[in-house]
């Protein structure tokens, strides 16, 4: 099992969310993650393409 687990100054537990379960699958959260980091990526690599990297005539 892999969790992410927040914490207060004072180290109690605030939040704790379950990435792979006991199967060693992974949750609906993990895949969730995944997805928004593969749309940041893509979004970050289409301006790039259309700003940095543009040929200049």
């Amino acid at each position: 099992m892999l969790k992410i687990v927040g914490t207060h100054k004072d180290g109690t537990i605030a939040d704790e969310r379950v990435l792979i379960d006991d199967n060693d699958k992974p949750t609906g959260f993990l895949i969730g993650l995944a997805l928004i980091e593969l749309a940041c990526n893509v979004s970050l690599a289409i301006l790039l393409g259309r700003t940095v990297f543009r040929r200049r005539k």
